[in-house]
């Protein structure tokens, strides 16, 4: 528990922490609090054209950041929502209950709900999701996900906090990106949730 409270202290200080995911370690911060988004991006040299994810605690929440008045495959969206917690992003229409700022899109969003416990424990004491983004340096492609090692290596000392995992990783490859934002469905990105299997 103390890791949790030192990492939800250094998050509400507008610090960026390192965090554990389904998939990469992750650079995270409080995605309603502008300076410290920008942090994320100084570390990583990101461009502000990729903006953050926001991971959530629990999968209903989702839907209180989707503008389900915009999405045109609803009954998916309901079937991967249904079968969060795991690695699997979905980019959707957003709400104006979604963080924004000049690091997160002004119409749409991409929402993660993880397995990863201490993640989930986090989020919950923090009250109200995080935005992440992998723990690499921009344009900088590794042949394995990104361990708390190879984070560390790259960021430990520019990080306010680095949460442990407490679930091992069963993943292989970055998460699914699937995309609710046109007429159908777009896989962005797969990763080791074959989407077809969960639509059936």
């Amino acid at each position: 528990m103390n890791h949790v409270l030192n990492a939800v202290t250094s998050l509400k200080q507008g610090e960026v922490i390192l965090v554990p995911t389904d998939t990469n370690y992750a650079l995270a911060a409080d995605p309603w609090n502008e300076a410290a988004c920008r942090k994320i991006f100084e570390l990583k040299q990101r461009d502000l054209q990729k903006p953050l994810t926001i991971f959530i605690a629990n999968p209903q929440e989702i839907w209180k950041y989707v503008d389900i008045s915009k999405v045109q495959q609803i009954g998916a969206l309901e079937k991967l929502i249904a079968f969060m917690p795991g690695p699997i992003n979905i980019v959707v229409p957003k709400t104006s209950l979604a963080p924004s700022n000049q690091f997160i899109k002004s119409e749409s969003v991409a929402l993660v709900c993880n397995k990863q416990p201490v993640l989930r424990e986090v989020i919950e004491l923090f009250g109200r999701p995080l935005g992440l983004s992998s723990a690499n340096i921009s344009g900088v492609n590794y042949e394995t996900l990104i361990d708390a090692d190879l984070a560390y290596s790259t960021f430990g000392d520019r990080v306010g906090y680095i949460l442990p995992h407490s679930d091992k990783l069963t993943t292989t490859v970055s998460s699914t990106i699937v995309s609710f934002l046109g007429d159908t469905i777009e896989i962005l990105r797969k990763g080791d949730i074959d989407i077809q299997d969960i639509l059936i």
